[in-house]
């Protein structure tokens, strides 16, 4: 069986000066940590993926090495509390304005 192959497009990361750089569909965000960056990258083509274009998160380092991190329709979708958050102008670096606080747990005494 022949299969056709399947394009995407690339929503990048890149990691300038210990820094993430996010940049796409006009939008340019910095983060800084990994962890952040790919939360919201993931979360960003996730909702483009289902307005009609599969993207894959690509991550790229400081060496231009290129990990593909998360591809639409490969990769489990992202657990979205309700909807997307979105990001306001002024918000600090990285999103952290707009994160829920994580749950704790607490060793049963």
């Amino acid at each position: 069986m022949a299969y056709a192959a399947r394009k995407y497009l690339q929503l990048p990361l890149l990691n300038q000066n210990g820094r993430w750089l996010m940049r796409f569909r006009g939008k340019r965000v910095e983060f800084v940590d990994r962890r952040s960056a790919l939360r919201e990258a993931i979360i960003e083509a996730f909702e483009h993926s289902r307005n009609g274009t599969p993207t894959q998160v690509v991550c790229i380092d400081d060496h231009l090495n290129i990990e593909i991190v998360w591809t639409y329709g490969v990769d489990p979708d992202p657990v979205l509390a309700g909807a997307k958050p979105s990001r306001e102008r002024g918000a600090p670096v990285g999103g952290a304005a707009g994160d829920a606080p994580r749950p704790v747990r607490v060793p049963a005494q």
